[in-house]
């Protein structure tokens, strides 16, 4: 319980704020783009209304110019244009009214006078020039900079300005000098095409501002609510996720024992063939020590009888002696075979039956591991060959190599010699590699394995032979000891009728306090 408290600490202190940060930068972002997109696009269409004031200004001013000018009656409010030089700039009525000329200019500041006078409207028009013929066209500050960058060739200037403390969207385009212009600016200097001014548009940005704040703020309380549901799901998710880790959890721990089960059942199981198989080999020796004692005591009857009689032959007491002695030696040379074995049996069982780590020689282990199978190979015509140097020390727990080897034999003969009804050979090869590892190559000629078999042979459970009572954990147990208990690495390859081959390597461990031991003994150095 205290792991799994503190499995949901972790999940809320580690992964909630991570997503908690996820969540937060991603809409921020949303946010920081959708607000700009907003500020952006009422910009755009603000600038595009002004734009086309003045397209529709240019155009009324072409049809003027196009005209020639047109004529209006002089009043209060449109008198003769004193910077117009036309011959027929004013003319008189036959009932005495007179009539004055209005050309584009003109005709631009009075539109730009009706503009200004409508309070709904309020919109500021000026035409402007550096060089204004009339001295009110001059430019601002803003004007001319803008007519300075449309002699470098920008086509149109825009920005949000503040005028008497009121926002307004400023708009200013160039006007170009076309062919009925040169008649009142050729004396300028202007050519055709040049820009000789402009008009500003100034349109009141207070009204789109207030818009543009609404939106925002809607903007800001949709992101919010979002933020907080993602919020909310996110924590619902990760307490599911919790829960499901926790059950997970338990799932492994229960995998965990029953592998550590299943392994420490497999391993009894390969001792308990070991010891069916050493008693096997032991009653053969012991059988024959027996029989050789029992002899003897046959012998020895035969010898008191024979002191007992008056006269006995030098032939048959030699005779006798002589079947004692052979009964000796036969009974002697069979105990020393089963001492033999009882010491291998030991060691064996010792080394499976705990993990100690000791140094032993390889080439002694493997002929341990032959003996003990002895009886399952006996049984069969398998040759096995082992390519080990016998000089070759190990430090580490000999156990967990003698359960390997122990299972890829009996693996073989199972499988790949159909429970040793077919001839073939085992090639066991032990070498110390380039980069100081163990390698077991580990080769049958047996019946071998296709692809899909392969892929599978290292799986718990899975066995070809499940009919005939296989339980599937020996390549398995070989697997899980190579690459958990040794940190080494395990593969297999095989091909159908062709045999399989094994190849192991794994790290070698060098005993405690080596460097100590060499400097007390010298002659111990490589």
């Amino acid at each position: 319980m205290k792991e799994k408290t503190a499995i949901d600490a972790q999940l809320r202190r580690v992964h909630l704020p991570l997503l908690l940060l996820m969540i937060t930068m991603i809409l921020a972002a949303s946010l920081y783009f959708r607000i700009s997109s907003v500020r952006h696009h009422n910009l755009e269409v603000t600038t595009v209304g002004a734009r086309n004031i003045f397209q529709i200004i240019v155009l009324t001013r072409q049809w003027n110019a196009e005209h020639q000018g047109v004529y209006a009656l002089v009043s209060a409010d449109t008198q003769p244009n004193p910077y117009l030089e036309h011959p027929d700039r004013d003319l008189e009525l036959a009932d005495k009214r007179r009539l004055t000329m209005i050309n584009p200019a003109y005709m631009t500041r009075q539109i730009a006078d009706l503009a200004m006078s409508d309070e709904h409207l309020n919109l500021h028009l000026h035409i402007t020039s550096l060089k204004p013929i009339r001295p009110e066209n001059g430019p601002d500050d803003w004007e001319a900079l803008a007519l300075k960058e449309f002699e470098e060739g920008k086509s149109e200037k825009f920005s949000i300005e503040n005028i008497n403390d009121q926002s307004y969207l400023r708009y200013m385009a160039p006007l170009a000098v076309k062919q009925p212009c040169l008649a009142c600016h050729a004396k300028q200097g202007y050519k055709l095409g040049d820009v000789r001014g402009g008009i500003s548009v100034s349109m009141p940005y207070q009204a789109i501002e207030q818009a543009t704040q609404n939106e925002i703020m809607a903007t800001v309380i949709n992101h919010g609510f979002f933020y907080v549901l993602l919020v909310t799901i996110s924590w619902v998710l990760i307490e599911l996720l919790a829960r499901r880790w926790r059950s997970l959890d338990d799932t492994i721990m229960s995998l965990e024992a029953t592998r550590t089960e299943l392994i420490a059942t497999e391993k009894m199981a390969s001792l308990g063939r070991l010891v069916a198989g050493f008693a096997h080999e032991l009653n053969t020796p012991v059988g024959v020590a027996v029989g050789a004692i029992s002899h003897s005591d046959e012998t020895i009857k035969t010898l008191k009888q024979l002191l007992t009689l008056d006269e006995v032959s030098e032939i048959e007491f030699s005779t006798q002696i002589d079947y004692l002695s052979e009964s000796h030696d036969l009974a002697l040379a069979n105990l020393r075979r089963a001492a033999d074995l009882v010491q291998r049996f030991k060691r064996t069982s010792i080394d499976r039956g705990s993990e100690h780590k000791r140094e032993f020689q390889l080439a002694e282990l493997i002929q341990d591991v032959l003996t003990t199978l002895r009886n399952v190979l006996k049984k069969t015509a398998i040759k096995v060959v082992v390519d080990c140097d016998p000089l070759l020390k190990l430090y580490g727990a000999p156990g967990l190599l003698e359960q390997i080897l122990t299972n890829l034999i009996t693996n073989s003969v199972t499988h790949g010699f159909d429970e040793g009804r077919r001839t073939g050979r085992i090639l066991i090869k032990t070498f110390k590699n380039s980069d100081g590892k163990l390698v077991i190559d580990y080769q049958d000629d047996g019946a071998g394995m296709n692809d899909e078999v392969c892929r599978q042979a290292f799986e718990p459970f899975f066995t070809t032979r499940r009919d005939c009572g296989g339980s599937g954990l020996g390549l398995y147990v070989i697997y899980t000891i190579v690459t958990h208990q040794m940190a080494g690495a395990i593969h297999i390859k095989a091909r159908p009728g062709l045999g399989s081959h094994i190849h192991i390597e794994c790290p070698i461990e060098n005993p405690p306090n080596q460097g100590n031991r060499y400097e007390a003994n010298p002659s111990l150095k490589p």
